[in-house]
């Protein structure tokens, strides 16, 4: 009962605070992504960060498209054009270029994740939390991809869904309840890194067959 109790509190917390935006990865954050240009293609890196921190969408997707065509194997060339297109509120096109990107570098778990956001926004949620999935599998200790799959489930589901979801977790393994409770609901709600790490530590200690089991019910149709 104290549990139930909790969850309700939490969820609608939640519900009061409205949409919480979500976690993207920008180019100008990801100093692993520039570590990955060679030495010589420095300048199409820096170009890049420069004009999106000015928030040039359409040069930077000018520039992105010059890039692929000198360097179509390059992932960034893809994540630049992306990141443009999603600024630009052409998702279609966003898709493509990240789904590119993903191809060339399949454990990129940054254009996974900014692949789930444009999913997302252009009406895929169910899509976009596959995605969102495959980013944290590879990756365990990617908050972002787990903030913004527990954030597209809460808005695809709803309370109801979200608190369905925790009771059939509950009754599985309480475990997986608790973890899903704070990187679904209270990360979401106080955006404090440490509920996200303390979760993701014992994530990390559950077997493939444990996670496999926690995403088997999450996913499943209601």
């Amino acid at each position: 009962m104290l549990i139930r109790l909790s969850v309700l509190v939490l969820l609608t917390c939640l519900a009061c605070s409205g949409p919480a935006a979500a976690a993207t990865q920008t180019f100008g954050l990801g100093g692993g992504q520039a570590a990955l240009a060679a030495r010589s293609q420095g300048e199409w890196v820096r170009q890049a960060q420069t004009l999106e921190r000015r928030g040039d969408w359409s040069g930077l997707l000018a520039w992105g498209q010059d890039w692929a065509q000198v360097d179509a194997k390059n992932p960034l060339a893809w994540f630049v054009q992306g990141s443009a297109l999603s600024e630009l509120g052409r998702f279609a096109e966003a898709i493509t270029a990240y789904q590119q990107n993903v191809r060339i570098a399949p454990g990129d778990v940054f254009a996974r994740n900014n692949l789930g956001n444009a999913l997302r926004d252009s009406g895929r949620p169910r899509e976009a939390m596959q995605v969102y999935r495959a980013a944290v599998e590879i990756n365990p200790d990617y908050v972002q991809g787990w903030h913004n799959l527990g954030l597209t489930f809460y808005l695809t589901r709803g309370q109801a869904g979200v608190a369905q979801a925790l009771q059939k977790l509950q009754t599985t393994d309480p475990t997986l309840a608790d973890v899903w409770r704070r990187l679904a609901i209270g990360y979401s709600i106080t955006r404090d890194e440490r509920v996200a790490r303390e979760a993701v530590q014992v994530l990390r200690g559950l077997s493939s067959a444990e996670r496999a089991r926690m995403f088997g019910i999450l996913f499943a149709e209601s």
